[in-house]
């Protein structure tokens, strides 16, 4: 194991280490087979690729989110729900960057305007929350204005409510404790025992700003999938994308436009390339693999979203 540093004073945090680069020479050509893809997982356009080589090198740029405290947890709380990993650690990562781009702590590495600012952040949602550690990452970061300090008390009030999903109870429970823990009120995290956001399309249709969902994206048998269990958190079906594929017309519906952002966690099984194309041709939503990095056996990726137009009834399925 090696110690992950934290950029915020006071904060360790382990990792595994690294696998030993390719030849960027190699990683990025689009005739070769990289040994973690299969051939068909290649990207199918260069123009894809240069967008895989933009997302790793802000993966090696961006500056290591702190995680909120899990102390309280146990080893049997892990029998329950999932414990974070490699794909909790590039997700908060990449809310970070937005975020610190956001509170001007760091110039933006792409040029570009922050695509979240503080006055269009009323409501945010996470599908599948499990320990709820991104968005209670996302609460803290919204409460003290970008300045993390360890042991430092949060503001009292704040205006963003905080929603979270799940189907498993105990995953709830968890969330639910851990954000006490970290210092987020009650009445701004709010839990939901449902399938995904089933249970708040309407009310919240067209008024979800931050959107978060790091599905279950592991490639198994379809008749794996859908349980109330622990194994929710991973079984995934075929190509690891039937909960994504029934979750993408919801967050189509849930997004709000122009000022919407969501942040998916994706690997090559995944096809990301074709939920792009999917999510742009069928509900306007453009797809940027924005953070990327390699975790043992693995391509994680860090789908940005942004609606390009307003949900219309019609263009969902």
């Amino acid at each position: 194991m090696q110690v992950r540093l934290s950029t915020y004073p006071g904060e360790l945090q382990l990792s595994p280490p690294p696998p030993p680069p390719l030849p960027p020479s190699l990683f990025f050509a689009m005739d070769f087979h990289h040994p973690v893809r299969t051939k068909d997982q290649d990207p199918s356009t260069q123009a894809y690729a240069e967008l895989n080589k933009k997302a790793e090198a802000r993966a090696k740029s961006c500056r290591s989110a702190s995680m909120p405290s899990l102390d309280h947890l146990h080893m049997k709380d892990y029998q329950n729900v999932y414990e974070p990993s490699d794909d909790t650690y590039l997700l908060i990562d990449a809310i970070g960057m937005d975020m610190d781009v956001m509170d001007k702590l760091v110039d933006s590495k792409d040029g570009e305007d922050a695509v979240i600012k503080r006055s269009h952040i009323n409501t945010t949602l996470e599908i599948g929350c499990g320990t709820g550690v991104p968005s209670i990452y996302l609460a803290m970061r919204l409460r003290e204005g970008g300045q993390l300090m360890a042991g430092e008390d949060l503001p009292s009030t704040n205006n963003v409510c905080h929603h979270v999903t799940d189907i498993n109870p105990e995953a709830i429970r968890i969330a639910t404790v851990t954000a006490e823990v970290n210092k987020i009120p009650q009445q701004e995290f709010i839990s939901h025992q449902c399938d995904l956001a089933t249970n708040l399309l309407e009310e919240y249709e067209n008024k979800i700003d931050i959107f978060i969902f790091n599905p279950p994206y592991v490639p198994t048998p379809d008749d794996e999938v859908g349980s109330n269990g622990i194994e929710a958190s991973w079984a995934g079906g075929i190509n690891g994308r039937v909960v994504l594929d029934r979750a993408i017309p919801q967050i189509a519906r849930l997004l709000s436009f122009p000022h919407g952002v969501g942040y998916v966690v994706a690997v090559d099984d995944n096809y990301p390339e074709e939920i792009a194309k999917v999510m742009m041709n069928r509900y306007g939503i453009q797809v940027v693999p924005w953070l990327r990095r390699r975790a043992r056996n693995e391509f994680l990726t860090i789908l940005r979203l942004t609606p390009t137009r307003k949900y219309e009834p019609a263009s969902i399925d």
